[in-house]
């Protein structure tokens, strides 16, 4: 503020010192010879510091300033937008040049006729508050791939730094709402808390940007494995493949969230091969993995993660790897594998090699590992319900699995979603509890999607 007092300063945004900011442009060389957009400058200052900021629309402008003539119609016209496009080019112009030094800034937002007045100070303050935005957002995204419990909660503290500084910016919401919905499957965050969280920052984004793809993938996520509204989450996923028809996320998760709890398996493993093809996404070696073992292609499931190198989520391949091993008869291989892993994961693995005890033939195993776990679970924490009701039925105690499995429904599990397909649950197929189950997440009752997938 070299060419300014502090009186002036203190008093920079009153109408007379922007009507005096708008004379300081019309007098620069940019503007000298433009009567169109000195006119446009002039007519939406004088009507937002009269207070009629609601008028200025694009029909409004068209005949004030440019006198079209009755009828007209912005649809056909476009000259009210390219002449207020030319506008804010200009006063970039201007204010990097002759006016670097003004004690105040106008500019017009992208898409809006209203302008908007800031003090200098402010609009540097705005900038670094916009840098500190982008700075914890790229950290957020980088620690996004790592997928672990820690760095998904590193994750979600930098993207809120990043909505913090930013509001506005709807790369961090979007964000944010990746962060939650992938704690909800991955198990690091109750499911009933996480889901939530993630369709309202989803949501944000949309407010924001609504071509963003990643914030319908998010809430296709949220339709399918919390809500159970298959048909919702079909809608986003379809519309994030329509934004972004590069997005591996979208097929991939339209995979797994939505056309493998439906049954359409086959379908399925086809959308993810797409997804190989294009743009990465997380989860992708161990949701092709997953897919194969659902359709029942044990041997190329059990090849796809000897084959992957990625170990990103080394427990969850592991656990996927002794199921798979279990159904081609090799329950002392997946015995083993999980022995060996449990070294360091003690909990996470425990229920899996129940049902791998109980698919050697070591029953009292089995059993001894069930009744440490019922002792140090809490619902909903730590340790999925669904996982428990597989190595109960494994153990043939399939009222207990029936309980556990609609302990799962009233937490949300995301594992829920895949009953219907999972083996390990053959043997509850067709009793009462089980097809009930079904009805309530609209897995048997919805016959015509299901039969869409036949």
């Amino acid at each position: 503020m070299s060419r300014y007092d502090k009186t002036e300063a203190l008093q920079e945004l009153s109408p007379e010192a922007i009507q005096s900011e708008v004379e300081r442009i019309l007098a620069s060389e940019k503007f000298a010879r433009s009567k169109r957009l000195r006119s446009l400058l002039r007519f939406t200052v004088a009507q937002t510091l009269q207070g009629n900021a609601d008028i200025l629309k694009e029909y409004v402008i068209g005949t004030e300033v440019l006198k079209k003539p009755d009828p007209y119609d912005p649809r056909s016209d476009s000259l009210v937008r390219v002449l207020a496009s030319r506008l804010r080019v200009k006063l970039k112009e201007y204010y990097s040049d002759g006016g670097s030094d003004d004690p105040l800034v106008i500019e017009f937002p992208k898409g809006k006729y209203v302008p908007r007045f800031q003090r200098r100070e402010q609009l540097q303050t705005e900038v670094e508050k916009k840098l500190r935005a982008r700075n914890a957002c790229s950290q957020g995204r980088f620690l996004l791939t790592r997928l672990s419990e820690q760095t998904l909660a590193e994750a979600a503290e930098r993207f809120g730094e990043a909505i913090e500084a930013d509001p506005s910016w709807p790369a961090a919401h979007e964000g944010l709402a990746n962060v939650y919905a992938l704690q909800a499957v991955l198990g690091f965050r109750r499911a009933r808390e996480a889901w939530p969280l993630a369709r309202s920052q989803a949501e944000a984004t949309l407010a924001l940007d609504d071509m963003s793809a990643e914030a319908h993938v998010v809430l296709g996520m949220a339709c399918a494995l919390h809500e159970w509204r298959w048909r919702d989450a079909e809608s986003h996923f379809q519309k994030a493949i329509e934004r972004d028809a590069c997005s591996g996320a979208a097929r991939l998760w339209r995979a797994l969230a939505y056309l493998l709890p439906l049954g359409k398996t086959a379908e399925a493993v086809e959308e993810i091969a797409r997804a190989r093809e294009l743009a990465s996404a997380p989860l992708l070696e161990e949701g092709q993995a997953l897919a194969l073992y659902l359709s029942g292609r044990q041997q190329e499931a059990l090849r796809r993660l000897e084959e992957s190198n990625r170990a990103a989520l080394p427990v969850w391949s592991a656990k996927l790897r002794a199921r798979v091993l279990n159904r081609l008869g090799r329950a002392a291989e997946a015995v083993a594998l999980l022995e060996q892993m449990r070294q360091s994961e003690p909990a996470a693995l425990l229920a899996d090699l129940a049902c791998s005890w109980a698919a050697a033939g070591e029953r009292e195993k089995a059993r001894e590992a069930m009744s440490e776990l019922r002792e140090r679970r809490a619902p909903g924490r730590g340790i999925s319900a669904c996982d428990l009701a597989a190595a109960e039925t494994a153990l043939d105690n399939r009222n207990e699995a029936a309980m556990l499995l609609h302990e799962a429904l009233r937490e949300r599990e995301p594992a829920l979603a895949y009953v219907a397909a999972d083996p390990r649950f053959e043997a509850l197929r067709g009793t009462p509890k089980f097809a009930s189950l079904l009805r309530r997440m609209m897995l048997a009752e919805d016959e015509e999607i299901r039969a869409q997938g036949a």
